[in-house]
């Protein structure tokens, strides 16, 4: 059957991620790890990817940002483990390259987080290592790629991506295996990995080079619609999962949303690189049925916009017009100000703009729910 997804529904958020850990067997793995590194439990670097970046207003920034009380809870457990070497990372991205106080540091404290010794908080983009990545090519020959890799990233022996569970117009939803994506160190993540290139050949290539251990995926509140990874669209759920393979588990996801996972472009480059391009098969433990639907009403984004979405992308403006609501309505320009004059200029502009366009039926009906 192959690896084991885990899905918890309940009440108490610590309580169903203790369960969690235990139907998907977090403990065996990483011990089994652990033992075949050979390496004792001080000396044994365990580091963790929450999503944080896309914080830009503490108003509703727990819908759109990984719990920050369940990855500590994780920090607090694999410590009871014996293990001491912890890091919880994050990389910059064109936010940053805008907008003042956008790190890693400020964003992880107005989230929340209190490392107090027992983890580090890691800014990938302040340790960038050049690196040679190896890459399945079409005729399956393997070729070579120049980017950067973040040391912590790099040189860890245990890697866990923990995503929050939200829409995104670029490929439906983004979960556990784009959340990896966020590692690669360079700021300017939208010229170099989604105009020059594609998102999810570059997150493939990250995780054939760089194994991913365990995935978490935090559900317990959600966020659906159109751009529901930055405007927050609370859905409690009050779902969390988890699993050895992030494809199996975002494999899942999607299905619980009532979406076709063959049809994501991230799990299926990730699966070209990491085997024969085929989904994995899993057995799921705990929760086995429940929808989204069954829940709440859940708003997925249409076919026709992500299709749309990946063709304006190419263009830097129209990456622009994208976003053009959330740097208008979602950032806290008091807690985050515009770099310079021209940075200024663009947002006042954005604040413009989103009035005029807001007028028009054409554009309101992107963020109209069906």
């Amino acid at each position: 059957m192959g690896s084991i997804v885990g899905v918890t529904r309940g009440t108490d958020k610590f309580a169903s991620f203790k369960e969690l850990l235990k139907l998907t067997n977090f403990d065996d793995t990483l011990l089994l790890e652990f033992k075949k590194s050979h390496k004792n439990k001080k000396d044994f670097r365990i580091i963790i990817k929450p999503n944080m970046m896309v914080y830009v207003n503490p108003k509703d920034h727990e819908v759109v940002v990984t719990d920050k009380e369940l990855v500590e809870y994780l920090v607090d457990h694999v410590i009871s483990l014996g293990f001491s070497d912890i890091s919880v990372c994050e990389a910059r991205n064109d936010v940053g390259r805008m907008l003042q106080n956008h790190t890693v540091d400020f964003v992880s404290q107005q989230i929340g987080y209190e490392p107090k010794g027992r983890y580090k908080i890691v800014d990938l983009s302040l340790e960038s290592l050049p690196f040679t990545f190896l890459y399945k090519g079409k005729k399956g020959n393997i070729k070579k790629w120049k980017d950067k890799v973040g040391k912590s990233w790099k040189e860890a022996d245990f890697r866990i991506t923990f995503a929050k569970l939200k829409t995104h117009e670029h490929d439906w939803m983004t979960l556990a295996v784009k959340n990896v994506y966020g590692c690669f160190p360079p700021a300017d993540k939208v010229a170099k990995y989604h105009i020059k290139s594609e998102v999810w050949i570059a997150t493939s290539r990250l995780l054939r080079n760089f194994t991913v251990h365990f995935a978490f995926v935090d559900g317990w509140v959600a966020s659906d619609g159109f751009q529901g990874y930055k405007i927050p669209n609370p859905k409690p759920l009050k779902m969390l999962f988890g699993g050895q393979d992030a494809v199996a588990v975002d494999t899942e996801i999607f299905k619980r949303a009532g979406l076709k996972p063959e049809k994501s472009k991230f799990l299926k480059a990730t699966m070209e690189q990491l085997a024969d391009g085929k989904l994995p098969g899993y057995e799921v433990k705990g929760d086995k049925k429940t929808m989204f639907k069954d829940l709440c009403d859940w708003d997925n984004i249409e076919d026709k916009t992500v299709e749309t979405i990946n063709v304006l992308e190419e263009v830097y403006v129209a990456w622009g017009f994208i976003n053009l609501k959330p740097a208008a309505m979602s950032v806290d320009y008091e807690l985050f100000p515009p770099k310079g004059w021209l940075n200024k200029f663009l947002v006042a502009l954005s604040q413009k703009l989103y009035k005029l366009f807001n007028h028009f039926r054409w554009y309101r009906k992107l963020y109209e729910r069906k």
